[in-house]
């Protein structure tokens, strides 16, 4: 509590409109960081490749080989291979859809008319209800790119090749990407995700030893935490997302991730309060700074942690009043790589159906959804109707404005709509319209074109490296320079196509802030308040699961819990990032901003809480627990989880603003707990009571914080 109390007088005052922060920002985003440089060279090697397959093959339309040799995932080659193979497979699908639809629908105007309607609301449906975006991406922007070829009054023939061609411009883009991903692994095998997390750490390592030797934090060391304090922990856990690893390896790096995140903001307060530790102190920070290496030993070698030596728990210190809570952080690494025998016991379950994972699971029940697909498709059917209406043909990427920038909240909706309308301006008039007079008048052959499109290429790849509140600014000028650059088989050199290109984002901008917003999302409170509120009551249904008596129903049950929540501690954490990004420049209400804050301080306690209840389902899993606790030690035990299980539903309805107030958890039962282990001096026994405490004890900060 002390801890919590010492840190909240440092907050930051937040401001409407913030240059400075904004300079500050920029400025942490572009800066390099551990396998940037290569990731940037190997996306402009892949981009570069297509075209000079596009030229030499004189492939028309091929702005999106190029767009997704940049989307595509590189934190490993299988990841790389399999989000390959989506992509393709969604170009396929698409393309039959739409060649179907016109096969029943092109003679027909009015039918013609209500099919384009229909597919933009099948498309915004999709894209909210898919829990593989780039899948649902690879779905959706065929169906947009082929309409206006559709509208055009052309032979069949060129209508069917121009729905045809983007599944052999998916499929090199695809191509080149995987064959320079495979090269590059030839020589470098290592762990992306491992490495950033490595050097977070190796970040916090540093501050805790100067402070130890009560040294001035050096400058190096501290413009690093500033760094990956700003930019947070958004691209780690979307590299996370795109390595495609198992259910438990995910979970145990997810909460990693969200551990190494809490570290950094707590030694990044060091730039405002340099504490003053004593003597005592000193020597709890130089152990500190021990077992940090340890971990940073173990992680590089086998990509996990042990459980030993452990890291003991000091009490609150006056000098240094953040020093137990980064103590508690780290001893909590270990715990995030025990052993699951309860899940992993059951690897060899039936797997659900693929196809069933693809959709959420209220995709057709939820109001949301649909509310959501009918805003995005008024929005776009504005766009459509308005550029048929005035004969410009040019401004149809307004439509796909619509379709890429319609995401869950306000926030993160207005932000994805800025951003690409920078994007297009850097991409379009200065990469595009400044290089067709300047530039591309002087060339003459294609290595001249190549090293011009590679240095266009590096520049968006460098941004869209960034972490998500910046990657799609580089997305967007790739895009942009691709259309004008790439969308032909040769040099560009009409001014008027990045001039429509830039005229119809904007046109679809304006749509969607004046339809879309005002229909189709909540507002980041809320969206934060549901999914904070849904996570505590999964939470609470984790910590009940029948481990002992049913477990072939608990292995079940866990498996999915344990995916949701993940999937919804990304989210939170995510939506977190993308509502303090829009806080520094919008004039919002302090409740909000409040509420935000909130939310964002009750994330530690809840990874505690999750990671505690995995902890206790494993030991309490293990063949021996049968021989080790009486029945009434199980009863005490039972009791205690489902009092703790209630606390954590009624402080679900708290948040919720279901209720005044939630209910204490009850002193007698974890008395009852502990008066029936006394006696039991068994690891298994002594590591069951200690969870429970911890767990307790998080529970009551999770109720400080909120």
């Amino acid at each position: 509590m002390a801890t919590r109390a010492a840190q909240l007088p440092h907050q930051p005052a937040r401001r409407s409109i913030s240059w400075p922060w904004f300079r500050e920002f920029i400025r942490w985003e572009v800066a390099p960081y551990p396998g940037r440089l290569n990731t940037v060279i190997r996306m402009t090697i892949a981009a570069t490749l297509v075209m000079i397959i596009v030229v030499t093959f004189r492939i028309p339309n091929a702005a999106l080989a190029g767009l997704f040799s940049i989307l595509l995932a590189r934190e490993n080659l299988a990841a790389t291979w399999r989000g390959g193979q989506f992509i393709v497979l969604g170009f396929v699908l698409a393309s039959l859809y739409t060649l179907l639809g016109m096969m029943l629908f092109r003679g027909y105007p009015i039918t013609h008319f209500f099919w384009v309607i229909g597919s933009l609301y099948l498309i915004f449906f999709v894209i909210r209800t898919t829990t593989n975006y780039a899948a649902a991406l690879a779905f959706v922007l065929p169906i947009g790119v082929a309409l206006p070829v559709w509208d055009r009054s052309v032979p069949s023939q060129v209508q069917v090749e121009g729905t045809l061609w983007p599944i052999v411009i998916i499929a090199v883009g695809t191509g080149a990407t995987v064959l320079t991903e495979a090269l590059y692994r030839i020589f470098d095998r290592s762990d992306p995700l491992i490495t950033f997390v490595d050097d977070l750490l190796l970040a916090v390592q540093q501050v805790v030893e100067s402070l130890a030797a009560h040294r001035v934090l050096p400058e190096p060391v501290l413009a690093r935490v500033l760094q990956y304090q700003m930019i947070g922990t958004g691209r780690l856990r979307m590299t996370l997302q795109r390595q495609g690893v198992d259910p438990t390896r995910r979970a145990q790096r997810a909460a990693l991730i969200s551990l190494a995140g809490r570290l950094i903001g707590l030694a990044a307060n060091f730039e405002r309060t340099l504490p003053q530790p004593g003597d005592d102190d000193a020597i709890r920070l130089r152990a500190l700074s021990a077992r940090l290496g340890v971990i940073r030993t173990e992680l590089r070698g086998s990509g996990v942690i042990s459980a030993s030596p452990l890291l003991l728990e000091g009490p609150p210190s006056s000098g240094f009043p953040m020093l137990q809570e980064m103590e508690r952080t780290v001893a909590l690494i270990p715990e995030v790589f025990q052993r699951d025998e309860i899940v992993d016991g059951s690897r060899n379950a039936p797997a659900q159906d693929w196809w069933r994972g693809l959709l959420l699971p209220d995709a057709f029940q939820n109001p949301e959804y649909l509310r959501f697909a009918f805003a995005g498709c008024l929005a776009a059917s504005v766009c459509y109707v308005l550029y048929n209406a005035l004969d410009w043909p040019g401004i149809f990427p307004s439509v796909l404005t619509c379709i890429v920038t319609a995401l869950g909240t306000v926030g993160s909706s207005l932000q994805a709509q800025l951003l690409r309308l920078a994007g297009f301006v850097v991409g379009g008039l200065v990469l595009g319209i400044l290089a067709q007079i300047f530039i591309l008048p002087g060339i003459d052959s294609i290595f001249g074109f190549a090293l011009f499109f590679a240095a266009g290429t590096a520049i968006a790849a460098w941004f869209a490296t960034s972490s998500p509140r910046l990657s799609f600014f580089g997305v967007q000028i790739a895009l942009a320079f691709y259309f004008v650059n790439l969308q032909d088989f040769k040099f560009q050199t009409d001014l008027t196509v990045a001039r429509d290109k830039v005229v119809g984002v904007f046109l679809g901008i304006l749509a969607m802030g004046f339809i879309f917003d005002r229909f189709g999302t909540r507002s980041d409170k809320e969206q934060l308040q549901k999914l904070l509120v849904r996570n505590v009551q999964m939470l609470a249904q984790l910590g009940v699961c029948p481990v002992v008596r049913d477990k072939a129903i608990a292995v079940s049950q866990i498996i999915r819990l344990r995916s949701q929540i993940n999937d919804n501690f990304a989210s939170l954490e995510s939506q977190t990032d993308a509502a303090r990004f829009e806080f520094e420049f919008r004039h919002r209400r302090e409740e909000d901003v409040a509420e935000c804050e909130r939310i964002q301080r009750a994330q530690p306690e809840l990874r505690s809480i999750y990671l505690l209840e995995l902890s206790l389902l494993s030991h309490r899993g293990r063949r021996e627990i049968d021989s080790e606790l009486t029945q009434q030690q199980n009863q005490a035990l039972d009791h205690f989880l489902n009092e703790f299980s209630d606390e954590l539903m009624h402080v679900a309805a708290w948040i919720g603003h279901e209720e005044a107030a939630p209910a204490r958890i009850p002193d007698d039962s974890i008395r009852l707990l502990q008066k029936s282990f006394e006696g039991h001096s068994s690891p298994n026994s002594l590591a069951i009571t200690d969870i429970c405490q911890k767990m307790v004890s998080s529970l009551l900060m999770l109720r400080n914080e909120c």
